[in-house]
């Protein structure tokens, strides 16, 4: 079968939820299928990758589009009523490019990864055309719609009704998105649940993600040696869902955990830390890596790993990452949901701030319960989130 793969960015390297996820169903249907890929890079540093990348599929068109200027672009979605997302990550250039590939390979399935991406669908001269009889299949990931009036309720009232807007026409988005295609899928469950009302959601099923067992191990690297007790915390450092965690945790957790135990320190480990994250380094026993070339050096180092996510979709690749290196992880309720794991023997759950504290303090004061803790998140990882047992299900619909 000939594929055309739709990503909203270049999915390689590997090293953000969306490019983790979507890099591992290339792999998957590119050792039973003819893939071509077709991306926008928002990112200068990805463009080196892009040679890499093209060792994995038959073909790869991509455009690039710059951060700066994008969001103030992007923002012509409100006066025109329609989603800010979807204006963000549609490039007439790349539509071009898209149908050029099309004029010349018979597509027999395109596969959408990310919901701002069926726009490159709608929008084809081939829509009515070469287009009419491919299958469409949609890895919605998230239920975005869900994610932004979850934002909607945690911003500033300034903010708040332009995310309630972009929630609204999302879920619109993602309904006209369940009429035209033939599947789509989700990353968990409770995500399926979370799908907008009024629509048959009959073709929509979850596909659980996964970990590179192989790469997070716990013998993967010699423990880069750091002084003090080690709390890590790993993720994009731009992201709103990150960047609110950590200043929780430093501002109301984190002196608590350090009354208790002197020594504690918290390493920030992700790119692009914004201003406000950069600002935590002042901060008592608190460092900010920025980019690293390696994360599993600071994971391997951690004595307790955390996420303190307060808004949180789908399943945390930070929280799979730490838990396959066998390392003990606190995780609030909301990082928590989704994961396949019992809570108190795989990974330790905490809700609010003194009990997150209690929690860290406990594991890092009782080093054999840490130990069992991580071993059996380990063991959790190889029962459940294989990427090759767990994508398994595209098999049902034929890919």
């Amino acid at each position: 079968m000939r594929i055309l793969l739709l990503t909203h960015r270049i999915p390689f390297p590997p090293n953000k939820g969306d490019k983790i996820r979507s890099f591992n169903l290339l792999l998957y249907l590119s050792r039973r299928h003819e893939v071509y890929v077709a991306s926008l890079i928002d990112d200068e540093q990805d463009l080196v990758h892009v040679r890499q990348l093209r060792k994995f599929v038959r073909g790869f068109v991509f455009e690039f589009i710059g951060r700066k200027l994008r969001p103030l672009l992007s923002t012509r979605g409100v006066l025109r009523r329609r989603s800010i997302s979807v204006t963000y990550f549609y490039s007439s250039r790349l539509q071009s490019r898209i149908d050029a590939l099309i004029d010349s390979v018979p597509f027999d399935c395109l596969f959408c990864s990310s919901s701002p991406m069926a726009e490159y669908v709608f929008r084809s001269r081939h829509a009515a055309g070469k287009l009419r009889t491919a299958l469409r299949v949609m890895d919605l990931i998230d239920i975005d719609s869900c994610k932004w009036r979850q934002y909607a309720h945690e911003a500033a009232f300034w903010k708040a009704w332009v995310y309630r807007l972009e929630a609204t026409h999302l879920a619109e988005y993602e309904q006209r998105i369940a009429r035209l295609f033939d599947h789509l899928f989700v990353v968990t469950e409770q995500e399926r649940c979370q799908f907008p009302e009024s629509t048959d959601a009959s073709r929509l099923r979850a596909l659980a993600n996964g970990v590179d067992l192989e790469f997070f191990t716990p013998q993967s690297l010699p423990v880069k040696q750091m002084a003090g007790t080690l709390l890590v915390f790993t993720g994009v450092m731009d992201y709103w869902p990150n960047v609110e965690g950590v200043i929780w945790f430093v501002q109301r957790i984190l002196p608590q955990i350090q009354q208790s135990i002197p020594g504690a320190r918290l390493y920030i480990v992700g790119n692009r830390p914004t201003p406000e994250v950069q600002k935590l380094a002042g901060s008592k026993g608190v460092w900010v890596t920025g980019y690293v070339q390696d994360i599993r050096d600071y994971l391997a180092a951690a004595r307790v790993c955390i996420a303190p996510l307060r808004m949180a979709r789908g399943i945390q690749n930070k929280v799979l990452e730490a838990m396959a290196m066998g390392k003990a992880v606190v995780s609030t309720v909301q990082a928590f949901e989704g994961i396949q794991a019992v809570a108190g023997e795989d990974i330790v759950v905490a809700e609010g701030e003194d009990e997150f504290a209690r929690a860290v303090v406990g594991l890092l004061r009782d080093t054999g319960r840490a130990e069992t803790i991580g071993a059996h998140a380990r063991a959790c990882m190889e029962r459940h989130y294989r990427w090759d047992l767990n994508l398994g299900g595209l098999s049902e619909i034929g890919l």
